[in-house]
């Protein structure tokens, strides 16, 4: 079997454990989950998997009951030294690997010799392919492998601090206008530019003004300034449901890169689910793009609020 048939029938996996989730009316779990689960990331250096990898790697943790976010490859665990436990029979996620670009040794034409720099290395070159290159790993959590060091959890949780403060800090570092008027409708509007809430003492908490926010401001991210994703679709359709699912996943993703344990079975989005159901029952690939750009989205909004709160922190100092 080639490696994107391989791919596909995974993809069509995880579509199938997402729908059967939204039919229960949640995405990832039916009540309170751990948010590690949601940010999986390399053991050895701390990247953190993004996109469809990401989404099938946080239902592998949930699924398993993995506390540690980290995982690596079998070729990885045995090159430090550890080894896999034997509960890890089975338990390798499928991931996707797709190679855009290769290096090459730049070629003197005369000499038809490698070039070199002033140093005396051969200098080299990155060329796109016009076609990618597509494999696929299997990883392991670090709950299966023996001799690796304990998992250290330094993220803050934020329901210690005051969270209409983050909602705050997310206003401020907004690329867009936000505005709070009394009307019953959360929404972002592509042709102003704008999002546009309710006023945050009508919602039900706190945390439901903040899910709400992160939800319109990961919309806006689709501006064509910005991500430039195909937001201006016909309500009802495909592709609006679709974008639904980005914005949705890019605040699930927030929440929980901000050490948020808050209900994600909010009823305005459960709504949505639906719509969500039918259009990746219609085109299983759809999720990859949609996790992508969740991803993006989730990084996009959580670079400018750590900037924001760098500024608000230099500004306390300097007082």
């Amino acid at each position: 079997m080639t490696a994107i048939k391989i791919i596909e029938e995974n993809r069509k996996k995880i579509v199938d454990k997402l729908i059967k989730n939204m039919e229960k009316g949640y995405i990832f779990s039916e009540w309170m989950w751990n948010r590690n689960a949601l940010l999986p990331q390399n053991a050895v250096n701390g990247i953190k998997y993004k996109g469809i990898n990401k989404l099938n790697l946080s239902f592998a943790a949930i699924e398993n009951n993995y506390n540690d976010p980290r995982w690596l490859t079998y070729k990885k665990i045995q090159e430090l030294g550890w080894k896999l436990s034997k509960e890890s029979k089975g338990k390798g996620v499928l991931c996707e690997k797709w190679i855009w670009e290769r290096k090459e040794k730049v070629i003197d034409e005369e000499t038809g010799k490698p070039k070199l720099d002033i140093d005396g290395n051969e200098i080299i070159k990155v060329v796109e392919l016009n076609k990618p290159i597509i494999s696929y790993f299997y990883l392991f959590n670090a709950s299966l492998i023996e001799g690796i060091e304990p998992y250290s959890n330094t993220v803050k949780n934020l329901k210690e601090s005051k969270i209409i403060n983050v909602a705050d800090e997310f206003i401020l570092s907004s690329e867009c206008l936000i505005e709070e008027k009394l009307q019953e409708r959360a929404y972002y509007t592509p042709l102003d530019d704008k999002i546009v809430l309710p006023p945050r003492k009508y919602f039900k908490s706190d945390e439901a003004f903040l899910g709400t926010l992160l939800h319109e401001m990961s919309h806006s991210t689709g501006h064509e300034k910005r991500l430039n994703r195909n937001i201006l679709n016909l309500f009802g359709s495909p592709k609006y449901a679709l974008e639904e699912l980005t914005a949705e996943l890019s605040c699930v993703f927030l929440e929980a890169e901000l050490g948020l344990n808050i209900d994600f079975t909010r009823q305005d989005h459960i709504n949505y689910f639906s719509s969500w159901i039918e259009a990746l029952k219609n085109d299983a690939n759809q999720l990859y793009k949609v996790a992508n750009n969740a991803s993006k989205a989730c990084d996009r909004l959580l670079e400018n609020y750590k900037k924001c709160i760098e500024i608000d922190a230099e500004k306390v100092a300097c007082e």
